[in-house]
Order: C-alpha cells, then sequence, then structure tokens
C-alpha cells in the first residue's frame, strides 16, 4: 500500500497542475482572441503566423498535397477537415485549413476540388490546443491525399516543408468549403474541473492511507494489550 501511495501521490498531483496550466493557457488565448478581434488582416511574416488569432492576407496558389482528417463531425453530419497547402508569394508553403466536407463512404475519399490560378485569401492563425496522447506510432501512407486520424499540425507541416501553423479559411473566402468554427470555446471552466475531480483524488488517496495506517496498527497492537 506504501508503493502504491507513494506512487499515486504525485502523479495525481501532477495531473491536477498539468489541468490549471491548461486553464490558464486558455485563459491567456481568450484575451489574445479578444484583442485581436479589432485588428484589419496582416501582410504574412514569420512573426504574423506564430501570432494566435492573427488575420492574414495571403497571396498565392494552391498546391495539391492535402490532408484529410478522418472520423470528424460537423452538424450532425460525419466527413473529413481537409487541409492543402497554399503557397504564398511572401511567406512560402503554408498549411490551409478549408473547412469540413461531408461524406458517409468509408471506402473512398470525396473528391474535393482544388482551385487553379492565383487566389487571394483571409486566413486566420489558429493556436494548437494539444493533443490527445495515442498509443503507438500512426502510420502516414506516401501518396496524396492523405487520410490521417488527427491534425497534428507539426507533423502535417514536416510532412509538406510548410510552416507549423494552421490557418483556418474565413467564411466566404474563395476555395473554403464548410468553414471550421471562429467560436471555440476557449474557458477554462472545464480545466478547473477537472483538476478539482484530480485534487479531490489526491484527497481520498491521502485520507485512504491515513486510515489503513492507522487501523493496521491498531491490530499490531491489540492482542499485546490482552496479554
Amino acid at each position: 500500500m506504501t508503493g502504491f501511495f507513494l506512487v499515486m501521490m504525485p502523479l495525481l498531483i501532477a495531473l491536477g497542475n498539468w489541468q490549471l496550466q491548461r486553464g490558464e493557457y486558455k485563459r491567456e488565448l481568450e484575451n489574445q482572441y479578444l484583442a485581436k478581434l479589432t485588428e484589419l488582416p496582416k501582410i504574412p511574416t514569420p512573426e504574423a503566423l506564430s501570432q494566435p488569432f492573427q488575420a492574414l492576407r495571403l497571396a498565392g496558389r494552391y498546391h495539391p498535397e492535402m490532408f484529410m482528417v478522418d472520423n470528424q463531425v460537423s452538424e450532425g453530419e460525419t466527413g473529413y477537415w481537409v487541409y492543402q497547402i497554399f503557397e504564398d508569394d511572401r511567406v512560402g508553403r503554408v498549411l490551409i485549413n478549408r473547412g469540413f466536407v461531408a461524406s458517409n463512404d468509408r471506402q473512398h475519399l470525396p473528391d474535393v476540388a482544388t482551385p487553379s490560378g492565383a487566389l487571394r485569401l483571409t486566413a486566420t492563425v489558429w493556436p494548437q490546443l494539444g493533443l490527445i496522447p495515442t498509443w503507438g506510432s500512426q502510420e502516414w501512407t506516401n501518396d496524396w491525399p492523405k487520410r490521417i486520424q488527427r491534425a497534428n499540425v507539426v507533423r502535417m507541416s514536416a510532412e509538406s516543408d510548410a510552416w507549423p501553423a494552421e490557418l483556418r479559411l474565413e467564411p466566404g473566402q474563395p476555395s473554403v468549403l464548410q468553414p471550421a468554427p471562429f467560436a471555440s470555446r476557449l474557458s477554462d471552466d472545464k480545466h478547473r474541473g477537472y483538476a478539482a475531480t484530480w485534487f479531490g483524488l489526491t484527497v481520498v488517496l491521502l485520507l485512504g492511507y491515513l486510515y489503513l495506517g492507522f487501523a493496521n496498527s491498531e491490530k499490531r497492537t491489540r492482542p499485546t494489550e490482552n496479554r
């Protein structure tokens, strides 16, 4: 029991602190989001590509490299989020989230047309909120488009030699599909709830360990008292 306690106690505390840190990060993002609402789109630069919620004016053309994130749901429909490489005249290759395409066909990827010629787009740098851990590595095929199971922006960008940032197309832009949401809730309520759960389990573990310790101590001393 002591070994179990020594392993689980720091683990539960670490999980609680991690959720508090995630909540603080969400609060910072919410403040950045509100600050960027009043700004006009900027010309893309390496600095602008690293600023969450920064709207950018892009000019260039699409490349055929396309990622399709499988097992997604939007407005009650199943399908894919579509990411495609766009080469901007100023900063080079960037990763554009064109939006959602519905599809119930599990055997074939949907046919998503690639616009030809030069385009002018307005897209917003979207923050990376972290990935849920998975068991084992996920293999990607060498051909295009690639069917993938989650939007790992860092890996997608490395695979396509693009800037490691997700740019979401705003509604009404050329080439946009069903637009990705721009109103994702960034509140830290969920993380505070998770933190309370982990810290609550920490208290339960401590009380249980103390109770068993006193109970075992009482059992050891009772025969001595009877003699």
